[in-house]
């Protein structure tokens, strides 16, 4: 079993390193290979979606609005930070809204269930998934709930909850529950990586699919001025907003339990000794905005996403921590939530989450929701 887990890890590397690479495919490679199974896999893509247009596979409503928010690219773009910004946005209105996900690699994935009531939390990561577990801690008032398939968790929304909108996290290629809106995010850094469909490259669906698309989000935008590009498969009238990722510290926790109450930006973080680890899609970015608030890091951990830490890795992480003199131990706010049970801690354990924040028309943002969903601002 070792021997196939280190294959594995091996040829997922290799995938990894294909799907970064932005120029030609030699002849004879191991890249040929993957974009031969691109082209497969595009083709049933595409298959798939026109069987969804043309109604010959299913697609469901729900009695009550429904926003999605997805992108078109595996890895982080930022579905869960506007998650959270638009199900508050819409919160602060005034409506009953419930965030419904899928609950990934969660034993709860198939099945389904209420990872939160919006006050209490009932489920754990293994069950819910990392980012619904997240989600509920972040997101006070709203119910949060897991399951693949959504039409049914809806349905579970609103005997339970009976909200005014529904916002599916991470929902754009799951067709088979009709929504109002269709919001997606592209990374402004890279919108359509090497421009190659899983697994030679980053896209999940063709570009063609932005056509589905009511509005685009741009994340990561470096500038307040920022004006992307528009994509070229992106119908012309549709709008396209700009926003930036604001990295913040959510909470704080010592021996005696947590010591920061309010998120706070990452100035608490300047000039300190720390050893940091981190197990999500871009954890290079996440080290980058330590050392870019002059956080001194000794030493850093790279985990895959959604990884599952074991007792002795973490004791490791903290024995580092007390070797190298490290003042604290900073992980993502997705990692705190699977390791905040772990007691054997020395030093203060910081956990640095990302808020979204709009570069300029958040106000147009909040109209274009609102008029979509048919909602008034109150």
């Amino acid at each position: 079993m070792a021997g196939l887990k280190t294959i594995f890890e091996l040829l997922q590397g290799r995938i990894a390193s294909a799907i970064r690479k932005t120029e030609s495919t030699p002849v004879f490679s191991f890249e040929t290979v993957l974009l031969i199974l691109s082209f497969v896999y595009g083709g049933m893509m595409r298959l798939r979606a026109r069987m969804y247009a043309a109604g010959v596979l299913p697609s469901r409503s729900l009695p009550c609005p429904v926003i999605s928010i997805g992108n078109v690219t595996a890895g982080g773009t930022g579905k869960t930070p506007m998650t959270i910004l638009v199900a508050q946005l819409i919160r602060d209105m005034g409506y009953r809204v419930v965030v419904i996900s899928r609950g990934y690699r969660g034993r709860l994935e198939t099945t389904g269930g209420i990872v939160s009531d919006g006050e209490t939390i009932f489920l754990e990561p293994e069950d819910a998934g990392d980012e619904p577990t997240l989600m509920a801690r972040v997101l006070k008032g709203i119910p949060v709930l897991v399951g693949r398939r959504r039409y049914e968790t809806g349905r579970l929304a609103i005997n339970r909850f009976n909200p005014d909108v529904i916002v599916l996290d991470d929902a754009f290629q799951h067709m088979g529950l009709q929504r109002d809106l269709n919001l997606v995010l592209l990374d402004s850094r890279s919108a359509f990586g090497n421009g190659y469909l899983l697994p030679r490259g980053p896209l999940r669906e063709p570009e063609s699919a932005l056509e589905r698309a009511h509005a685009v989000v741009y994340t990561r935008c470096g500038q307040p001025s920022c004006t992307p590009l528009r994509p070229r498969t992106f119908p012309g009238p549709r709008p396209i907003f700009c926003t930036k990722h604001a990295p913040v510290i959510r909470t704080v926790v010592s021996k005696a339990g947590p010591t920061l109450t309010e998120s706070t930006d990452l100035s608490l973080l300047a000039f300190r000794r720390v050893v940091a680890f981190g197990g999500v899609a871009d954890n290079r970015t996440f080290f980058d905005s330590l050392e870019e608030v002059g956080c001194v890091v000794l030493k850093k951990y790279f985990f895959p996403d959604h990884h599952r830490y074991r007792i002795e890795e973490l004791a490791a992480i903290a024995e580092s921590a007390e070797k190298l003199g490290a003042e604290m131990v900073v992980t993502t706010f997705k990692d705190f939530v699977k390791v905040a049970t772990f007691r054997g801690w020395t030093r203060q354990l910081v956990a640095v989450d990302v808020d979204i924040e709009f570069c300029t028309d958040r106000r147009r943002f909040k109209s274009f929701i609102a008029d979509a969903l048919g909602l008034n601002i109150f």
